[in-house]
C-alpha cells in the first residue's frame, strides 16, 4: 500500500536517530517515516508520529514535488521532505574475482557458539588488528592473516596482541580459496598451501557510503558522498538533505541547522 508522510528518514545511523527524534518531538503532527533495513537497538520508538518501516530502499525520485520512495517490498511511500542518513557500507569481500559472501566486518551480532568456535581475521594496520582483538574475545581462537604485523601497527595495539593468547599471527599470508558445505564456511585454504579449519571469516573492506539508491535528479554525488550546498545540509533539489557519514561533510551544527530548516516549513 502506498502512502504520503510529511517527512521521509533514510537509514538508522546516528544522525538519520537523531533528525527523527529532534523533528518528532519538537513537532508532534508531522508524519515520519523511518526506513532502514536493520533497526539498532538503541533505537527508541517514543514517538507516535513516527512509523518505524523495516524495508530497503531501492530507488529515490523527484516529481510534482513529491520525493518518491520505492522499496524491496514492492511498496512506494511519498513525502514533502526527505532525509537521507543512510551511512556507511563495506565493499564485497573479494578472493580472485569471486565474491565471498557470509564475511562479518564487525565483532557484533557472534552467536554464543563461538566460544567454541574458530575466526580468520583479514587485513593489515591498527583498524584490523583491533578487529582481532574484539573477534578474539568471542572466539575460542583466531587467526591473523596480515603483512608484517610489527611495521603495520603501533606499539600499543602490538603489545595487547601480545597479550592475546587465543590469537595466531600469520604474517605475509592471504586467503586464496573459502570452502563452504550446505553454504555454511568451513575452512580456508591459504596462498602458502596451509588450511585452516574455521567458522567465520572477518575482513574490514573499504567503506563506502550507501547511496546508491538516490536518483541523480535529487543530487549530486562525490565518489559516492552526497554533496550538500549550504549549512542545512540540502541537497540541489528543495526540501532533501543529506546527513551523517553519507554527506560530504556533516557536523552536529549542520544537523542542527538541517532540523530548524524542517520544522520552520511545517
Amino acid at each position: 500500500m502506498n502512502r504520503q508522510f510529511d517527512v521521509i528518514v533514510i537509514g538508522d545511523s546516528k544522525a538519520g536517530n537523531d533528525a527523527v527524534n529532534n523533528i518528532a518531538a519538537a513537532n508532534r503532527t508531522i508524519k515520519i517515516a523511518f526506513i532502514s533495513r536493520e533497526f539498532k537497538s538503541s533505537t527508541t520508538r517514543d514517538f507516535l508520529n513516527v512509523e518505524y518501516i523495516k524495508d530497503e530502499v531501492t530507488f529515490t525520485d523527484y516529481k510534482n514535488r513529491l520525493f518518491g520512495c520505492y522499496l524491496k517490498s514492492g511498496i512506494r511511500h511519498y513525502c514533502t521532505h526527505l532525509i537521507i542518513a543512510s551511512g556507511l557500507g563495506y565493499a564485497p569481500f573479494m578472493i580472485g574475482n569471486k565474491m565471498i559472501h557470509g564475511v562479518l566486518n564487525t565483532a557484533t551480532e557472534i552467536p554464543k557458539a563461538a566460544k567454541q568456535q574458530v575466526a580468520v581475521v583479514v587485513g593489515n594496520g591498527d583498524i584490523d588488528t583491533k578487529l582481532a582483538l574484539a573477534v578474539a574475545k568471542k572466539y575460542k581462537y583466531v587467526y591473523l592473516c596480515t603483512k608484517d604485523i610489527e611495521l603495520e601497527v603501533t606499539e600499543a595495539i602490538f603489545k595487547k596482541l601480545k597479550k592475546a593468547e587465543n590469537i595466531l599471527v600469520m604474517p605475509n599470508v592471504s586467503i586464496a580459496k573459502a570452502v563452504f558445505e550446505d553454504e555454511t564456511l568451513v575452512s580456508v585454504n591459504l596462498d602458502n598451501y596451509s588450511k585452516i579449519t574455521c567458522n567465520a571469516i572477518f575482513a574490514k573492506t573499504e567503506a563506502n557510503p550507501e547511496t546508491a539508491f538516490v536518483s541523480e535528479k535529487i543530487i549530486s554525488k562525490e565518489n559516492g558522498y552526497l554533496k550538500t550546498s549550504n549549512i542545512a545540509q540540502s541537497l540541489s533539489v528543495p526540501k532533501c538533505f543529506a546527513v551523517g557519514s553519507c554527506a560530504c561533510k556533516s557536523t552536529k551544527k549542520m544537523q542542527a541547522a538541517m532540523v530548524e530548516s524542517v520544522l520552520n516549513d511545517f
